[in-house]
């Protein structure tokens, strides 16, 4: 192909694209056990909160905080589910990446198969103006300009998405079929905010939008402040004073740009092994990545 041609001419042969993918393919093979069980975990957890809140077992503002945690725990695992990494390939184990994806995003109120459709256009033209569904939150001026963005939701640039790619037939598939689902989320919303609003409000609306803020600046936003555009370009290395275990490790988030199928939590070995690679492809930030990936050289003091 004419992209690894272009890739491999301007490094050394020892950092071949074709050497990269090998070390990456040993990190893609792995089960991922673990996001299975934070995507159905927090969403179990945050569905048992219901009646523990109206039987008044828990007070509704322990419940509050506990759906808020679920709902920043709610992204990642369906995140995975997009790219395909539970079936692997496999025909038979699509519906694994179906039911995660779709489960887990209930506590955030949003339909998987939109944000499957419009992620992978993300990946395909990151940090492009007018291509890119996720530019307005990953190029965000501030913190604040994102929060604004979120909280007026990012519904209407994948609207425009819709429009951009009205020509991509799986595209506009995918997004019909998750606007049935998001409809059918407005309407159940709807019966229990007049049922239940003081619930509704604190075990599901704003656990949501927290949890979509949280999502946008660690998934989006940080990851690629200052970037281009490119493959090696337009996703960094960063460093940040919250413990990376609390962000999703996304301080890593450039490597998944890079090699999609790597499984989240094999991002760190990975990694380490690849970082001759990224420091000879110029990925912004690559000089510091530490030698080891563990808890301490990831926290910015």
């Amino acid at each position: 192909m004419a992209l690894g041609i272009e890739i491999n001419s301007a490094v050394p042969e020892e950092f071949s694209f074709e050497k990269e993918k090998a070390v990456a393919k040993k990190y893609a093979q792995r089960f991922q056990w673990e996001m299975i069980l934070i995507g159905i975990g927090q969403a179990c957890i945050w569905l048992s909160l219901w009646p523990l809140v109206m039987y008044e077992i828990m007070p509704l503002w322990v419940g509050f905080i506990i759906a808020s945690i679920c709902a920043c725990m709610a992204y990642l695992p369906s995140h995975e589910a997009q790219h395909g990494n539970y079936s692997r390939g496999n025909p038979k184990k699509r519906w694994l990446d179906s039911f995660v994806g779709n489960l887990t995003l209930v506590t955030l109120i949003y339909p998987y198969e939109i944000l499957r459709v419009t992620h992978m256009k993300h990946h395909a033209y990151t940090n492009h103006d007018d291509k890119d569904p996720d530019f307005l939150t990953s190029n965000a001026k501030s913190i604040v300009e994102l929060i604004l963005v979120s909280l007026n939701g990012a519904s209407t640039e994948y609207e425009k998405a819709k429009e951009i790619y009205s020509n991509d037939v799986a595209f506009q598939k995918g997004f019909e079929k998750g606007i049935k689902v998001g409809l059918a989320y407005r309407t159940i919303l709807m019966m229990l905010v007049f049922v239940f609003p003081l619930q509704t409000l604190f075990l599901w609306w704003l656990p949501a939008k927290i949890g979509t803020i949280y999502t946008q600046i660690f998934f989006s936003y940080y990851p690629h402040i200052g970037t281009e555009v490119g493959r090696y370009k337009d996703t960094r290395f960063w460093q940040h004073w919250m413990p990376r275990y609390l962000n999703h490790s996304m301080q890593l988030h450039f490597v998944h740009h890079l090699h999609p199928n790597i499984g989240h939590y094999d991002e760190p070995k990975a990694i380490e092994e690849l970082k001759p690679f990224l420091i000879a492809r110029e990925v912004p930030g690559a000089e510091e990545i530490p030698d080891r990936v563990t808890y301490n050289p990831l926290v910015k003091i």
